[in-house]
């Protein structure tokens, strides 16, 4: 699933982080890095597009002691819904590749008249 997204233009570490939460359920950026073979900045990435997409939900949890709260991660909806923004992209992507096809048709049959 990861090489399709990938495939349909999705960043490979996106969709890897989509498919661990998928798959493994809610997780840290600790257990995303280990499970998706990722490093924490591009976890970090990826935790950023997928919150942007809305299909990731935080959950803060305090940390002992002192520092920053701890967060889980975890898809806020089923899989099939968490791919609707790929899809969606994927064909905006489609139909500009349609048009700039249509364009070279004319252009070409322009230039032959």
């Amino acid at each position: 699933m990861v090489d399709l997204l990938v495939s349909l233009g999705a960043d490979i570490n996106t969709a890897k982080t989509l498919m661990c939460l998928h798959v493994h359920g809610p997780s840290k950026s600790s257990e995303l890095q280990s499970k998706c073979d990722l490093r924490q900045p591009d976890v970090s990435i990826s935790i950023n597009k997928l919150k942007k997409m809305e299909v990731i939900r935080i959950i803060s949890s305090a940390s002992k002691g002192r520092g920053r709260p701890s967060h889980i991660y975890e898809l806020a909806m089923p899989l099939n819904e968490a791919l609707v923004p790929f899809r969606r992209q994927a064909k905006e992507r489609l139909s500009i590749l349609q048009n700039q096809l249509s364009r070279l048709t004319e252009l070409a049959n322009s230039a032959s008249d």
